[in-house]
C-alpha cells in the first residue's frame, strides 16, 4: 500500500508538470506579453501627444536636430530620447522617413481652401505639409496622399496644394470639419512590437494613435 501511494504521488507530480508546461507557462507568457504591450501602448500615446504639442508650437521635425529628440544622438549623448524603447530607427533629417525600425510618426498640416480662392481646390480640405519620421512602410495616412513629386523631400511642403487634386484630404472632415482657412495639425503614429509576439495569442502586437490640434 505504501509503494502504491508513492507511485500515485509520483504520477501526480508528472501530471502537474505536464499541466504547467502546456497550460500555465503559455498563460503566464501571454499575460506578460499583453502587459508589456499595454505599457508600450501608453508610452506611444504619450509620445504622440507630446510631439503633437511641439509640432503645433512650431518645432520642425524635418530637421535632423529635432528628429534626434525622438531617437537620441551619438553626438549629443545626454539628449533625452522621447521614443526610447519603441523601436524607432536613427534618422538623419528630411521629410520622407526610411524603411527601417518598428515605429513611425506622420506630421500633417491641413486647411480648407476658401470657396472664393479661384483655385481648383476651392472649398476642399487640402494637405499643405507632411513630414514622416521613422519607418514610412508602417503607416499610410488616410488624410491626403499627394503625388510624391509634389512633396518636398526635405521640408515636406506640398507644392501648389491649392490646385493639385491629389492634395485633397476631404476625408479629414470626418475627424474635424474645418471652416474655410482654418488650420489643423495632425500627428499619426504606428508602433509594432515583434519582440512581444506570441503565436496564437498576440500574432502582431502593435498600436496606432492619432492626435489633432
Amino acid at each position: 500500500m505504501r509503494r502504491r501511494n508513492v507511485n500515485q504521488r509520483g504520477g501526480a507530480y508528472v501530471e502537474f508538470v505536464l499541466v504547467g508546461a502546456f497550460l500555465l507557462v503559455p498563460l503566464i507568457l501571454g499575460l506578460l506579453s499583453i502587459g508589456f504591450t499595454l505599457s508600450r501602448s501608453l508610452h506611444a500615446a504619450q509620445l504622440t501627444r507630446d510631439v503633437g504639442r511641439m509640432f503645433v508650437r512650431g518645432v520642425d521635425f524635418s530637421e535632423a536636430a529635432n528628429q534626434e529628440l525622438l531617437v537620441g544622438s551619438t553626438s549629443r549623448p545626454d539628449l533625452p530620447k522621447l521614443a526610447q524603447g519603441l523601436g524607432m530607427a536613427q534618422t538623419v533629417g528630411g521629410a520622407t522617413g526610411s524603411a527601417a525600425g518598428n515605429g513611425v510618426l506622420v506630421f500633417s498640416i491641413l486647411t480648407r481652401m476658401a470657396s472664393t480662392c479661384n483655385c481648383s481646390n476651392a472649398g476642399h480640405i487640402v494637405l499643405t505639409r507632411r513630414v514622416v519620421v521613422g519607418n514610412n512602410t508602417l503607416l499610410a495616412s488616410a488624410y491626403g496622399s499627394p503625388e510624391a513629386s509634389l512633396v518636398n523631400a526635405q521640408s515636406g511642403a506640398v507644392t501648389d496644394y491649392a490646385n493639385q487634386v491629389s492634395a485633397r484630404a476631404n476625408a479629414f472632415s470626418s475627424v474635424i470639419d474645418l471652416a474655410e482657412s482654418e488650420l489643423a495639425y495632425l500627428v499619426e503614429s504606428r508602433f509594432n512590437f515583434p519582440d512581444l509576439a506570441l503565436p496564437g495569442v498576440l500574432e502582431h502586437p502593435g498600436v496606432s494613435w492619432r492626435v489633432v490640434f
